[in-house]
């Protein structure tokens, strides 16, 4: 294992609790009109948005598709006619103040900086609010760099998300790098793409679909990365 030199991490659920975060901007939005806060209606939403970010991840839509209309379309559900754009704001300003982290974020970012290892954060997402998220968390200093999607142009899966971070670090050694993320459809799929190897963080232990994609390695508890490295 000890031929990785590079590490990078995804953000959303592998290091902070996005589905905490984006749950209590969520609620913000429901009550605000008045819709009823449950199951159904989180479903809803969740179903609208994962649709359009796999869209996204496809390379059929952008970014700004996503975010213009994800909440219009959510809506629309409930008969309200309302600008997508103007609820992604209000939904965007709640979402910059969430930053929880997910269990042992700290204690393996601690770990893997007194063992030498360069970490790295490459994360799909909007700039301002992930840098935003990370600085609040109190671990943006463990890191040497941040790539954001916004930022560089490209999002995960796409193999130019990698090649822009190799390119940046000045390297073409990718076999020293390891990425580990959460979702196998753009962490996983990205990484195997630029012949990266890749952990999947499993945190809810779920079985992949038949034709997922296969991680070089997988871990349900972040400090299982720490023995994993030092097998």
């Amino acid at each position: 294992m000890n031929r990785y030199k590079h590490i990078i991490f995804d953000l959303d659920d592998t290091l902070l609790d996005f589905q905490d975060t984006e749950e209590q901007a969520l609620k913000e939005i429901i009550t605000l009109y008045k819709l009823p806060y449950n199951k159904q209606t989180i479903a809803c939403y969740k179903g609208i948005n994962d649709r359009l970010w796999s869209q996204l991840e496809e390379g059929l839509i952008s970014r700004e598709k996503v975010l213009k209309t994800r909440f219009s379309l959510f809506l629309k559900e409930f008969q309200i006619d309302e600008s997508g754009s103007k609820v992604e704001a209000m939904y965007r300003e709640h979402l910059n103040q969430g930053h929880s982290t997910i269990t042992h974020a700290t204690e393996l970012l601690n770990t893997l900086s007194r063992q030498g290892y360069k970490l790295y954060i490459g994360t799909n997402g909007v700039g301002s609010t992930q840098r935003k998220r990370l600085a609040d968390s109190k671990l943006q200093g463990y890191f040497e760099d941040i790539f954001i999607s916004e930022e560089i142009g490209y999002e995960k899966p796409n193999a130019l998300f990698f090649q822009h971070i190799l390119d940046t670090l000045n390297t073409g050694h990718k076999e020293e790098f390891l990425m580990i993320g959460d979702r196998l459809s753009s962490d996983i799929k990205g990484a195997l793409n630029v012949g990266m190897d890749c952990v999947w963080f499993n945190r809810k232990k779920n079985q992949p679909e038949p034709l997922a994609p296969k991680s070089t390695y997988t871990v349900s508890n972040l400090m299982e990365i720490a023995a994993l490295l030092e097998a």
